[in-house]
C-alpha cells in the first residue's frame, strides 16, 4: 500500500493485462482501487517491485498470491514511462500479459471469492470499450493511472501476434484436445471479428501441421447434429 511516494525517487511497479475467452468473446479481470489515488476507480492488478526481485518474478509472485493457476502463460507487454502517470511520484510500469483458460479462471473465482470483475474487451474505430456482466461500461478515462492506454496497447498487441505466433493457442481449455472450431472461436474473439472458416482452417494447418506441432488426435468432438469434429493436439 504506497499512499504516498518519496518525490526524489524512481519507483517501478508491474501491471498485469490477465485474459481470458468467456463465451466467445474477450475479457479481462479488473480490481476496484480501495486507496489513494483513484480510490473507487477500476485498475489492472500490479505492485510496486521489491528491491530482491526482477519484473517477472514480481509478476509470478502476484499470480502467486491472486490466481494459483498452474503454469499460466505470460509474456513482457511494454514499459510504460510517461512522466505524469502517477499523481504520486514518478513511477515506471512494466506490463505484463497473462493469458488463462476460462474454465481454470472461472473455478478460481468461485472458490476464491476474487475481487475481480471480467469486462468484455471491445476494440474499433471508435476505441476501447469495456463492458460489465450488468452492461456496465468503462472507457480509458474511467480507469485508473493509464491503464487504459496499457490495455489497448495490450490488445493491439495481442491481435498483431495472433496470425503469427501460437498465443491464440494459450486460451483453450485443452490444447492435448480441441477443434479447428473452438480455437476460430478464440481468434474471432482476439480479433473482434469474424473469419471465414475455409480460410482459417487451411492456414493453421498449413501453418502448423507440416512442422509437426499439430496433430490430430483419434478423438473427435460431437455436438449436435452433424459429423463429429475432429479433435486436434498442440505442441506448445
Amino acid at each position: 500500500m504506497h499512499t504516498q511516494l518519496a518525490g526524489d525517487h524512481l519507483y517501478v511497479a508491474v501491471d498485469i493485462l490477465i485474459l481470458t475467452v468467456r463465451s466467445g468473446r474477450l475479457n479481462l479481470l479488473l480490481s476496484r482501487r480501495a486507496n489513494t489515488p483513484y480510490e473507487e476507480h477500476w485498475a489492472l492488478p500490479g505492485r510496486f517491485i521489491g528491491q530482491d526481485e526482477s519484473a517477472e518474478t514480481t509478476v509470478e509472485h502476484l499470480l502467486e498470491e491472486m490466481l494459483p493457476i498452474r503454469q499460466a502463460y505470460m509474456e513482457q507487454l511494454y514499459t510504460f514511462t510517461d512522466v505524469n502517470r502517477d499523481p504520486r511520484g514518478r513511477v515506471i510500469s512494466v506490463a505484463y500479459l497473462v493469458i488463462v483458460p476460462w474454465s481454470q479462471l472461472e473455478a478460481l473465482m468461485d472458490w476464491m471469492d476474487l475481487p475481480f470483475l471480467c469486462y468484455e474487451v471491445s476494440m474499433d474505430s471508435g476505441g476501447l470499450t469495456l463492458t460489465d456482466e450488468s452492461g456496465g461500461m468503462l472507457i480509458p478515462g474511467d480507469l485508473a493511472f493509464d491503464h487504459g492506454r496499457i490495455i489497448e496497447a495490450g490488445i493491439r498487441r495481442l491481435r498483431g501476434k495472433i496470425d503469427y505466433t501460437d498465443i491464440g493457442f494459450r486460451f483453450l481449455e485443452d490444447p492435448e484436445a480441441f477443434s479447428l472450431s473452438e480455437l476460430q472461436t478464440v481468434f474471432e474473439a482476439v480479433l473482434g471479428e469474424s473469419v471465414d472458416s475455409s480460410n482459417f482452417r487451411r492456414g493453421i494447418l498449413a501453418r502448423y501441421e507440416k512442422t509437426g506441432r499439430l496433430t490430430q488426435t483419434d478423438q473427435a468432438e460431437k455436438k449436435g447434429r452433424g459429423r463429429p469434429a475432429a479433435l486436434y493436439r498442440m505442441d506448445l
